[in-house]
């Protein structure tokens, strides 16, 4: 069961988006080589696209290792990624409001035994989830997806996955259409969507491990800033890294990290009024 072996956070502090973005350079650099490693010389993957995010960790209980990883574009987003490859049709792209729509990417499960081998950017607190693990994790990913999502407002998923991921889904129970067509794009790609609440019927009937999920969805994910020893994040916080150059990206660097101004519990919210990783907020 997912709920006994693992659990979904939601990364909603600076510690955390550094964990996700961690995942993201073991799997999409190290073990995939989709990036190219020596664009991202502090061991963290990022784009664009992560401060209009919502980034979720998965973590196994039994070893308290980070093994997964998943992005959630909301729709505060100009574009979303897939909207930048011009691959969707114009009748799809448009079926919706837009503040009902998402993207579901950077969809990361550590496969290296021990990572940290591999990645000196990386130390015992990853681990990997092993052939056995991915079923599970996967199933508790979309489950957390699916309950953010509803909690936002949000009815329908942009993906761009291969046609090997897709069948995967659609085994789960995931409901995808296709929406435009498939492009070359790290390996034959195509977009899909999937609408939240016939996805979550289907996955509720298909599956029972899924219907015990979504019958706890109070328990689909916890914010980062809800766990044990939190109140210590401020003395663990990751060195700066350069955000990409781009004119959308280019000040980022010039605006300072905010530090916590005396010792309680504090966590990193996002500011959209601003670029840059956040604010601290006191939550004593």
């Amino acid at each position: 069961m997912f709920d006994h072996a693992y659990e979904v956070i939601l990364a909603d502090t600076e510690v955390s988006r550094a964990i996700h973005r961690k995942i993201r350079y073991q799997v999409y650099c190290q073990e995939r080589r989709f990036e190219d490693p020596a664009e991202f010389p502090n061991g963290e993957e990022y784009d664009v696209w992560d401060i209009h995010a919502a980034h979720f960790i998965v973590r196994h209980r039994a070893t308290a290792t980070w093994v997964a990883a998943v992005r959630l574009v909301l729709p505060e987003a100009f574009q979303f990624p897939v909207e930048t490859l011009h691959c969707l049709s114009s009748e799809q792209a448009q079926c919706r409001p837009r503040r009902e729509l998402a993207e579901v990417s950077r969809i990361c499960i550590i496969n290296a035994p021990a990572p940290w081998k591999m990645n000196r950017h990386l130390d015992y607190q990853f681990g990997h989830a092993g052939r056995s693990g991915e079923h599970d994790i996967l199933l508790g990913m979309v489950n957390a997806l699916i309950i953010y999502g509803l909690h936002q407002g949000i009815e329908c998923f942009h993906l761009l996955i291969s046609q090997s991921f897709a069948r995967l889904l659609k085994r789960l129970g995931v409901i995808l259409q296709q929406v435009g067509n498939t492009i070359d794009y790290h390996g034959l790609r195509i977009p899909y969507q999937a609408d939240i609440r016939e996805t979550s019927k289907s996955l509720v009937a298909r599956s029972a491990l899924f219907r015990g999920l979504f019958s706890r969805r109070e328990l689909a994910y916890q914010p980062f800033s809800a766990l044990d020893g939190v109140w210590q994040e401020f003395e663990m916080m990751p060195p700066s890294f350069d955000w990409p150059r781009t004119p959308e990206t280019a000040r980022r660097s010039e605006i300072p990290l905010s530090v916590p101004s005396h010792p309680g519990v504090w966590h990193m919210e996002a500011e959209r009024s601003r670029p840059g990783p956040g604010v601290w907020r006191s939550v004593t």
